[in-house]
């Protein structure tokens, strides 16, 4: 094939002035502008007469470089990194420092356009050189003929450069050189070989690109040069560019968010900086959210052009990748931008040298602002569409509807069926994973599908069951308007249901809600009797979450049985309404236990309202002091932790793990969890406060008890409740806990007054009559005191829960002076980890053996006592024992306070396990615990133990 023959630029100049003696020809002007060397001293658009942040060292290998150049000696260098790394910036840094220097300098710049075009960099550069001082042309760059190779050329281009600048220092430039046309880069190879002893300083730029035939030439060119990277800047640097460009010192979540969103990108961020200068953003926090909105038209053209450098398919995947995001496949780029595989791949290669993707699996922009900007650009229209096509791909390749619908969720309507079922699919995928905002969201998106009557009931009754379990107010007004157009008979007994949860968790009275489940089920089908049974244990559910169901048992129950009989599931699921009120009047606690693991192991964790119905059936086995059969059960967190659990379900979920904690005599652990019931103001929450309350007094922080009693206390009811018990005990604990005796007294009387009306009999809930017992007798009503504590330890044996008995049988040892009784109150904890109780009843019977005159062995008690009772915190504890020890004529043993036989039996358990290998998750799983408190327990058996870690635990346990 025939070459083009090329015709110097000295000749196309001399024919100019000859053709026009008087002036320059317009053809003339048309050649300057054609072949006038590049140099854009803007570079990426940094002030070149200030500081090129984060280049110094470059900045100094160039000056380096030039001076050894003067020295006589050759030097090349190579600069190379992404687009808007600051190449063409160090270049014009380098040619402002030659052109002071004197030297002549030459400079190009190759595009990839120009890729193809023979000599076409080379042009620009000998563009450059001033008139031979002879008048000699510079030579043709041509070959004599077809299969001539060009190497006579180059040898008598760079014979002449030198020959023009007679011997003094040259400096030439090239940026793009990746671009860089064959014989070009053949001339600078050329050139490298030859220059060892010339004064030339050759400075290259260039940025990756795909492999080919030229990407040889160009890698051995640069193998010959010394080669500096440059990589993107950091957070330190660009604090101080913008200090300079703003004016002001920098907040560092500025510098980070502005340092997020270019990647450190040397380029954008001589766009970006001004643009928000121009503007008079300030550098702070507040300003975050201008920097992307502004930043965004401010490099639009720059970003546009990296991508459009890329090759023609380049934009197309630039904009597939932004409309996927995280879902961006190759495979799914190529589809949704309608290319074949291959071809996506060659532009998504392009794009990635380009530093404009990540090199990963799936594709990402480097840069957030780029991503907006290639967004930005996609008319409404069109991104509607890829948005559709994107979330129908994505749902297709993954099978995962939440990928799938975060797609749609940017779409205003689809008008597809596919689209309904996604947002549902993607919903109920949230709710199993615990986040109902989220799956609130998916829903909400969905009612702008077309769809029946019908199915916009079913939607808008899920919608309400979810905000009741996003906390989210107007829950009940979401659940009216899909009772109104409900029609399915198990669809309005559901939302009935929810009307009726929502009136308990906000402490409500239930009567209205109440009104809706009832009309609902007068309503139903003849037949339909298991929807009428599944309301009333709906009902319940919702009595129980306002912690009062007594109301239900003396009005529902019997309806309940009656429409359950005839169904063997829902009338095991009936067993937890047996179960729990059981509990409560302290009736067949191994018949409790049953009926309320039985209706555990049944509960559909599907249905939202039977979940419900794991907060009793808990509270029932708590009561009942089977805490392993708890753990047996997956935990209390895997009890509450389903799809759509409430604001209300959380605070009774942290009230019964603080029962937990507290009854194994954890009272760090149940602080924390209690605490979390201070989070929602429900009735139920007042039943958490009160029992943190008694925590608190048992740590011997009465300040903090007192203030939570003063800002948390119940308003005032007609009629006794679960609520005012609870807290009128935790009162009276207070006063007792201040020696206030008669004010003690009296709540403790209170307390029992309000659980007698309610039917409330076992002391396993609440402890009143002990503890009024103690009181009557400090007031020297002994007969009182025995009597109510005899009554005490009746109901506790009938009930057979041994921390209940022992906290009965230790009172009345203490009022009766009787050592057999306060004994067993430590010997019936046998096997339990109830290390409060045992640290308490300890005590009790040190006190006891004192007063009848066996000192030794009551000092050998309160020891014991005071050492168990330390270790867990109880301080009014093992201040009271500490002073039965003086009595005893002793001194308090901390000795006894350390090693192995320090750790409370949670932490020993705890121990083992970790000795055993397991990891804090098991461990937590494994005794119902939080992470947390597992790491907490550990922390204190290292402590306890003098050991640093895991490793030693298993030595340090068998000493």
């Amino acid at each position: 094939m025939d070459r083009r023959l090329y015709g110097t630029v000295a000749a196309m100049r001399d024919h100019a002035r000859i053709t026009n003696a008087g002036g320059v020809s317009p053809r003339a002007m048309r050649v300057e502008r054609l072949v006038r060397p590049y140099d854009r001293d803007a570079g990426s658009g940094l002030d070149l007469t200030g500081r090129l942040y984060g280049r110094e060292p470059d900045t100094a290998a160039l000056a380096s470089a030039l001076d050894a150049v003067a020295g006589g000696r050759a030097r090349l260098l190579s600069l190379e990194g992404a687009a808007g790394a600051g190449k063409s910036a160090l270049l014009a840094r380098a040619r402002a420092d030659a052109r002071r220097r004197g030297w002549t300098v030459l400079t190009g710049r190759a595009a990839m356009l120009e890729a193809a075009n023979d000599f076409g960099v080379l042009r620009q550069v000998l563009a450059g050189l001033p008139p031979a001082p002879d008048g000699r042309a510079v030579p043709a760059l041509r070959t004599a003929q077809d299969d001539a190779s060009p190497f006579d050329v180059f040898e008598l281009v760079s014979a002449h450069l030198f020959d023009v600048t007679a011997g003094a220092p040259v400096l030439i430039t090239l940026d793009d050189l990746q671009w860089c046309d064959t014989l070009s880069l053949r001339w600078l190879a050329y050139l490298a070989h030859r220059s060892a002893d010339l004064p030339l300083a050759l400075v290259l730029a260039s940025s990756p690109r795909e492999m080919s035939e030229q990407q040889f030439l160009l890698d051995e060119l640069i193998a010959s040069c010394e080669r500096r990277t440059l990589h993107r800047l950091t957070q330190a640097h660009l604090s101080r560019w913008i200090a300079d460009v703003m004016g002001a010192g920098a907040d560092d979540v500025f510098v980070a968010e502005c340092h997020r969103v270019t990647g450190g990108n040397g380029a954008l961020l001589a766009d970006l900086l001004p643009a928000l200068a121009a503007r008079s953003v300030p550098p702070a926090e507040e300003s975050l959210a201008s920097i992307e909105d502004i930043g965004g038209a401010a490099v639009s053209r720059r970003v546009l052009s990296w991508i459009r450098r890329c090759g023609p398919e380049a934009p197309a995947v630039a904009q597939a990748v932004a409309v996927l995001g995280d879902d961006g496949e190759l495979v799914l780029v190529a589809q949704l931008a309608g290319l074949d595989l291959d071809a996506a791949a060659r532009a998504a290669d392009r794009l990635i040298k380009m530093d404009v993707l990540t090199n990963t699996s799936p594709l990402r922009y480097v840069h957030s602002l780029t991503r907006a900007v290639v967004h930005a650009g996609i008319s409404a229209g069109l991104r509607t569409s890829q948005r559709l096509r994107a979330a129908r791909l994505v749902r297709d390749h993954y099978a995962e509807p939440e990928r799938a619908a975060a797609h749609l969720m940017a779409v205003d309507m689809s008008s597809e069926p596919w689209a309904l079922e996604t947002l549902r699919a993607a919903a109920d995928a949230a709710l199993e994973r615990g986040l109902p905002e989220q799956a609130l969201g998916y829903l909400r998106r969905a009612l702008a599908e077309p769809m029946p009557v019908s199915a916009r009931a079913e939607l808008l009754a899920g919608i309400g069951a979810t905000e009741i379990g996003a906390g989210v107010a107007g829950a009940e007004s979401t659940l009216h308007e899909a009772l109104a157009i409900a029609t399915e008979p198990s669809l309005r007994v559901r939302i009935g249901v929810d009307l009726a949860y929502v009136d308990a968790v906000a402490g409500r009275p239930l009567k209205s809600a109440l009104e809706v489940v009832d009309e609902v089920c007068a309503r139903l089908p003849p037949g339909r009797d298991e929807l009428a049974a599944e309301a009333e244990l709906g009902v319940f559910a919702a009595y129980t979450a306002s912690a009062d169901a007594g109301e239900f048992l003396d009005r529902r129950m019997a309806r309940l049985r009656d429409r359950a009989a005839d169904d063997a599931r829902l009338t095991v699921l009936t067993g937890v309404v047996d179960a729990w009120s059981g509990a409560r009047r302290g009736r067949d606690r191994a018949e409790c236990v049953r009926r309320a693991r039985s209706a555990l192991e049944t509960i559909d964790h599907q249905r939202t309202w039977e979940l419900r119905l794991r907060l009793p059936a808990v509270s029932a086995l708590i009561d009942a002091e089977e805490y392993d059969l708890v753990g047996d059960l997956r935990g209390i967190d895997g009890h509450f932790g389903h799809r759509q659990g409430t604001a209300g379900d959380a605070t009774v979920a942290a009230c019964l793990r603080g029962r937990l904690a507290y009854g194994r005599g954890d009272l760090k652990a149940a602080r924390t969890v209690l605490g979390t019931a201070l989070k929602h103001p429900s009735v139920a929450g007042t039943d958490g406060v009160a029992r943190l309350v008694s925590v608190l007094t048992d740590l011997g922080d009465l300040d903090a008890a007192d203030r939570l009693i003063r800002e948390h206390a119940p308003a005032a009811t007609a009629a006794p409740t679960w609520a005012t018990a609870v807290f009128a005990f935790a009162r009276a604990s207070l006063c007792a806990a201040r020696n206030q005796r008669k004010e003690a007294l009296e709540g403790f009387l209170e307390t029992g007054r309000g659980l007698r009306a309610l039917g409330v009999d076992n002391p396993a809930a609440l402890p009143w009559r002990s503890r009024a017992a103690r009181c009557h007798a400090l007031l020297g009503d002994g007969a009182a005191a025995r009597a109510l504590a005899a009554e005490e330890v009746e109901l506790a044996r009938r009930w057979g829960s041994p921390r209940a008995l022992s906290t009965a049988l230790a009172a009345s040892g203490v009022v009766s002076g009787d050592p057999a009784a306060a004994l067993e109150a430590v010997t019936v904890l046998d096997r339990t980890d109830a290390e409060l109780h045992r640290a308490m009843a300890l005590v009790d019977l040190g006190t006891v053996e004192l007063e009848t005159g066996a000192v030794d062995r009551a000092r050998d008690h309160l020891q014991d006592g005071f050492a168990l009772a330390r270790v867990i915190n109880a301080r009014p504890v093992w201040l009271r024992a500490a002073r039965y020890i003086k009595r005893a004529g002793g001194r308090p043993d901390l000795g006894r306070i350390g090693g192995v036989t320090a750790l409370t039996a949670q932490e020993r358990a705890a121990a083992e396990r970790a000795a055993a290998g397991a990891t804090n998750r098991q461990i937590a799983d494994d005794m119902v615990l939080t992470q947390r408190t597992v790491e907490q327990y550990l922390t204190s058996v290292y402590r306890k133990l003098g050991i640093t870690g895991r490793p030693q635990l298993a030595a340090a346990l068998s000493c």
